[in-house]
């Protein structure tokens, strides 16, 4: 027996600042290193994913190639909300320009709650099921879905419209995107944290509220780890901090000491964040680099564990 598909949606969220770009990338690489067909989605302007790729998407929703079987797109909200409506009042195409260019169009867009994250996330169900080229052009998309209060936000909304309308376009619309989102057969999301207090506190946060929200969760990743120490490093380091006399020792062993105290933190970090929200953590390496581009990228690749049908 074939084993089941995996996810085809992945889309990764943390704290700013944690990596969610890196490992994004990474992860697309490896799907694409598994022969398949893979998009790399950034939300916004191209930005971070754009510069760990090496390329930069000039149009929004229009891929950009990074190398075999990888390309970057970026999907930018009003232009997915324009997008849906010319494919859906098409008779209304030649005087739509005016309609966006107007400033009761321009207010609506500004202050309607959530309809840029509602457009964007409905421009990635599409992409995913090829529905706007008639068949679908990607076997993985994986999406760069922002910090975590964004990503909530918008990762909720559809299910939220669907509830609120209790019938219509935008209820049915709304109903088929958050199908989408909690199938798990279909959707992962993937949580990215740094192995500190507040980062790993935020991360447990937003697993237990997409946990409310009913979505399939994927990776819970630990970026930027600190290796263990080695047997016997702890009791080296005491026996170094008690001796008297040579400086260069006391030296060295004041150095070990702050690290091994950094390990000791980092592990008791993660281990009360896996027993909270009940995952395995996987632990991303700390890469020492002037720059982060594809090469470190590669690198992340290569220490991401096997997953089969990615």
């Amino acid at each position: 027996m074939n084993p089941a598909p995996g996810p085809k949606l992945h889309l990764v969220t943390g704290k700013g600042g944690v990596g969610k770009s890196s490992f994004t990338a990474a992860l697309a690489l490896q799907a694409a290193e598994r022969g398949k067909r893979v998009l790399a989605i950034e939300l916004g302007e191209p930005s971070g994913l754009a510069g760990l790729l090496g390329v930069r998407p000039e149009r929004h929703g229009v891929p950009e190639p990074v190398q075999s079987g990888l390309s970057l797109a970026y999907f930018d909200g009003e232009a997915a909300l324009a997008e849906y409506l010319l494919r859906r009042l098409p008779f209304f195409r030649q005087k739509m320009r005016a309609v966006f260019e107007h400033p009761l169009y321009r207010a609506f867009v500004g202050a309607g709650p959530g309809v840029a994250e509602l457009m964007v996330i409905g421009k990635v169900r599409d992409e995913l099921l090829g529905l706007s080229t008639g068949k679908p052009q990607w076997d993985v998309l994986v999406v760069d879905a922002g910090a975590s209060g964004h990503a909530l936000q918008m990762l909720g909304m559809p299910a939220a419209t669907a509830s609120t309308f209790a019938a219509g376009l935008a209820h049915r619309e709304a109903r088929r995107v958050a199908a989408t989102l909690a199938d798990p057969q279909c959707t992962a999301v993937h949580v990215v944290a740094l192995p500190e207090r507040m980062p790993l506190g935020e991360a447990a946060e937003t697993l237990e509220r997409l946990r409310a929200l009913g979505l399939p969760l994927g990776r819970l990743v630990v970026n930027q780890c600190r290796p263990s120490a080695p047997p016997g490093a702890e009791a080296l380091v005491a026996r170094l901090t008690a001796e008297q006399g040579d400086p260069d020792r006391q030296c060295l062993a004041r150095v070990a000491g702050r690290t091994l105290a950094w390990v000791r933190a980092q592990e008791e970090g993660i281990g009360m964040l896996e027993r909270r929200v009940g995952l395995r953590a996987e632990r991303l390496p700390r890469l020492v680099a002037s720059t982060f581009g594809l090469p470190e990228v590669q690198v992340l690749t290569a220490q991401l564990s096997p997953e089969p049908n990615p």
